[in-house]
């Protein structure tokens, strides 16, 4: 698909056959080492965010988004 765009229609699709019983990681966990791995391959100066900060607008935009989330539960 370089240089094209799925339609939402595509997209909908693709998001429905990944879903529930049919997503390959449905019903399991990764183990302990797994994730360990996984922490210390994103931690420190490897982690995309090390050293930056959010801007105020940002920090507003993403404090807003969880209070929308929080009165949806």
């Amino acid at each position: 698909m370089k240089g094209r765009k799925h339609t939402k229609k595509t997209k909908l699709k693709i998001s429905l056959a990944q879903k529930g019983k049919k997503n390959s990681m449905y019903g399991k966990r990764h183990k302990k080492a797994t994730l360990l791995k996984l922490s210390k391959a994103k931690s420190g100066r490897k982690n995309p965010m090390y050293g930056k900060h959010h801007t105020a607008a940002a920090r507003k935009k993403i404090s807003l988004a969880k209070r929308r989330a929080a009165k949806k539960r």
